[in-house]
């Protein structure tokens, strides 16, 4: 009686703490490796050309909803910006056009038409995240 008195005591614990572990791997785990071909601007400030690492906040700001997720660049181990990444979701697709189409798994980085923005793309699994960059002025 007593075993199983401690069992149920104890697996609910064990099983909060194993979401919170997975919750903290998937938030942390990098995302992708990207190299961005011209300084941009990323949360507001300046993040100079180069390779990055991409991987989830574990913050997230007040106004976010599940469409939208911040994100972290890092250089040698070290956040150097933030950025609001938008989700797309597979099963959110319509169902005709151009646009029912999943896209392919992998990473785009792309200079968007006008050369304003710089389009980072993330496909894994059945989301797909965007991150728009907006490039500086040249001076």
């Amino acid at each position: 009686m007593l075993k199983a008195l401690l069992f149920v005591l104890v697996m609910p614990a064990i099983a909060v703490t194993a979401i919170q572990a997975n919750a903290q791997t998937e938030s942390s785990a990098a995302l992708a490796k990207v190299t961005i071909p011209t300084g941009v601007l990323a949360g507001g400030k300046p993040l100079a050309r180069g390779t990055y690492e991409i991987r989830f906040s574990t913050t997230q700001p007040p106004a976010a909803s599940d469409a939208q997720r911040r994100v972290e660049f890092l250089a040698g181990g070290s956040v150097v910006a933030q950025e609001l990444a938008e989700v797309l979701r597979d099963d959110d697709l319509p169902s005709t056009g151009d646009s029912a189409r999943p896209s392919a798994q992998g990473v785009r980085v792309e200079m968007l038409k006008g050369g304003e923005f710089l389009r980072i793309s993330i496909k894994r699994g059945a989301e797909r995240l965007l991150i728009h960059l907006a490039v500086p002025p040249s001076s």
